[in-house]
């Protein structure tokens, strides 16, 4: 965290927009993605199922994994703006209303980005693409556990959890870098070097051999 305060405006600047140009890039890649793995493969014309073709484009692959990996190239595109953006525009200037302001409204973005968006649309990919509903059976379990009870848990159980544990991952995340940020630009602490010793352990004065 500290050698991020210490680069040089030009040094600042350009990591800043070789992010910012990177990240716009690899999010339009991974919306662009998205948007085309989510064509379905068939569908029904007079009752009869044919293929599906898009134009340019019918040879990007389409399904639930490519949609995913759309997702996760699009989500890294944007924390590679926001981290050009804070590196460009916050991080070594002298901080004033308006640099806080920008500063809140980029955090504002990621938060929203982490507790909006990827939560969204995980129980979208996993109630439409994967179909983890409440009618499928992911596992029963042991009956010696629930006193002789067929207990069922549903993939749509899994997912919540899933939803669950991650926004609590996150939220200790999140805590933990508001926590280490707060370094930036702080001077390193002073580390003493041990004092010399002679060969018969007594502290060496400066100037004796």
């Amino acid at each position: 965290m500290n050698r991020l305060g210490e680069l040089t405006a030009r040094q600042r600047s350009q990591i800043a927009w070789t992010l910012l140009i990177l990240g716009t890039i690899v999010l339009a890649v991974g919306v662009w993605l998205v948007h085309y793995a989510a064509f379905p493969e068939t569908e029904l014309v007079d009752g009869v199922e044919v293929p599906v073709v898009v134009d340019y484009f019918n040879w990007v692959p389409r399904g639930w994994l490519p949609k995913s990996i759309g997702y996760l190239i699009a989500f890294g595109g944007s924390q590679l703006m926001l981290a050009g953006a804070a590196i460009g525009f916050v991080l070594g200037r002298p901080m004033t209303w308006a640099r806080a302001a920008f500063a809140a409204f980029i955090t504002w973005i990621e938060l929203v980005l982490i507790f909006g968006v990827v939560p969204s649309e995980w129980l979208n990919l996993a109630q439409t693409d994967l179909n983890w509903s409440p009618q499928r059976v992911a596992f029963t379990l042991p009956r010696w556990l629930t006193l002789g009870n067929r207990v069922d848990v549903s993939l749509a159980a899994i997912k919540d959890a899933i939803s669950g544990t991650y926004n609590v991952v996150m939220l200790a995340a999140a805590a933990v870098f508001a926590y280490k940020v707060q370094e930036i630009g702080k001077p390193r602490p002073k580390v003493e070097k041990p004092t010399p010793k002679s060969p018969y352990g007594r502290p060496l004065v400066e100037g004796e051999r």
